[in-house]
């Protein structure tokens, strides 16, 4: 176990330089390769031998990870498994589809799986020669320049965060989304929800069921509640089947062991100080279905015991991703708690509505949340809009990944050194689903590797709470 956690570190490091190659002579061997995002101030590395044969200054800013740049990396099979699978489950779930909508999507499916060897083309409604380029909306627009370069290219071509944003806007397409603005993902997202219904009742009852929680009980509440948004988070269609679902699926793993960073604490000692003071709270929510349950859970608990004023819910303007929440998902979820037929659940679903009503928990979506580009490159509208919060809580993993960077980042990395450039205080709540990771201290790491050698890094099961402020 302890040789898998050196040789793991060591290979994390490497990529962490750069962008490499695997030579087709010899495994472990890496050679330098040419960085075609900006990365003049990048040192370029050779490596030989042995994966703990790296000397190299350390890179100021890693590459964009690359579609099968490694077989055995996460991306890899997400692209020829995962998105074929969620492209033909469209078409599954979805028998209003049209004989030529099916058919698009599942030319996807077939560019993908062929070992992300198929060829990108360009969206049709965005080609420069359109001959009815009003067609395209405004966000359509934007993403024209973003995507032009792969065009032509193989998936396996494109970063990883290009690459999956081009294949979810490719199925809108292909769907035809525009013209009907119906959400091909509803199937799945409400299976889910119907499979988690006991998990949503025990939290409601625990939350709303009993007694109020007195002054000196609020933060040890407010801290297990960043705990139920944090492992709410696991509940991703993406990424796992709709059975995971059940009771059992849904179970928390509440121990500190799972948790490899845990900056809970840190995060209720700072809304304490806010108390009393003009605040808000936003999310940028990340999953529909249990884990927006979670997050309005979260949210309840803040907004009745006064520990901000106002919460903003940051959602998706399209289907995306499979499960993430739009604005409908949110209104679906406060009228499903209101019908559950369980008192506590209701007492939760009506007061958020009533906030609603009030101003105090409001709800809005942006182009930016479906970009193809980091938190980093945010635009000026953006960053005004976060720069009003006390304090941005970032769902789930796309969120973080564009949050810290979608790069191999040696796992030790300071979370301040990634997130340092962000308008306001932000706390990341994540389950590892994919191979970016920062915040983490030795410990941590020897563990979870030695419990998880071959997933910890995707499996869902581990976490961090990690908290930047200014």
């Amino acid at each position: 176990a302890l040789a898998s956690v050196v040789a793991t570190m060591a290979i994390g490091a490497m990529y962490a330089m750069g962008r490499f190659a695997r030579s087709t002579s010899s495994v472990g061997v890496f050679h330098e390769q040419t960085l075609p995002y900006g990365t003049a101030d990048l040192a370029m590395v050779s490596v030989s031998g042995s994966p703990t044969d790296v000397v190299a200054k350390p890179a100021v800013k890693p590459p964009l990870q690359i579609f099968g740049e490694d077989e055995s990396v996460f991306c890899y099979m997400t692209m020829e498994k995962r998105m074929p699978t969620i492209a033909r489950d469209i078409v599954r779930d979805n028998p209003w589809l049209t004989e030529a909508q099916a058919a698009a999507v599942e030319e996807i499916a077939k560019e993908l799986e062929d070992a992300g060897h198929g060829i990108c083309r360009q969206v049709e409604r965005l080609k420069a020669d359109t001959t009815v380029p009003e067609k395209a909306s405004d966000y359509e627009r934007s993403l024209h320049e973003v995507f032009k370069p792969y065009v032509g290219k193989e998936w396996r071509e494109t970063p990883w965060l290009h690459g999956e944003i081009f294949f979810y806007h490719r199925i809108l397409e292909a769907t035809e989304w525009f013209s009907h603005k119906k959400d091909y993902f509803e199937p799945p997202k409400m299976r889910s929800l119907e499979l988690a219904k006991q998990s949503i009742l025990i939290l409601t009852n625990a939350v709303a069921g009993g007694s109020r929680p007195t002054a000196a009980e609020e933060p040890e509440v407010l801290r297990k509640l960043i705990h139920s948004c944090l492992w709410g988070n696991k509940v991703d269609l993406c990424l796992f089947k709709v059975d995971d679902f059940s009771q059992d699926g849904v179970q928390q793993k509440d121990k500190h062991s799972n948790i490899m960073t845990d900056d809970a604490p840190k995060v209720v000692d700072y809304l304490s100080s806010l108390k009393g003071k003009p605040s808000q709270v936003d999310f940028i929510l990340d999953n529909c279905g249990y884990e927006l349950f979670t997050d309005l859970v979260l949210t309840y608990f803040l907004l009745e015991f006064n520990w901000t004023d106002t919460v903003m819910l940051h959602c998706k303007e399209m289907p995306y991703y499979v499960s993430d929440a739009m604005a409908k998902d949110i209104v679906f979820m406060l009228d499903h708690l209101c019908g559950l037929g369980d008192e506590s659940a209701k007492v939760i679903g009506e007061r958020l509505q009533q906030f609603h009503a009030e101003g105090r928990l409001q709800w809005q979506s942006h182009p930016f949340w479906m970009a193809p580009s980091e938190f980093e490159d945010m635009p000026a509208d953006v960053r005004e809009m976060l720069g009003k919060s006390q304090l941005v809580v970032a769902k789930g993993d796309l969120n973080y990944r564009r949050l810290v960077g979608d790069r191999h980042w040696p796992y030790t990395t300071p979370f301040a050194d990634a997130v340092g450039y962000f308008p306001t205080p932000v706390v990341a709540l994540r389950t590892n689903k994919s191979e970016v990771l920062v915040g983490v201290d030795e410990a941590s790491l020897a563990y979870v590797q030695s419990e998880d050698p071959e997933k910890w890094l995707v499996s869902g099961n581990f976490g961090v709470v990690s908290m930047w402020q200014p």
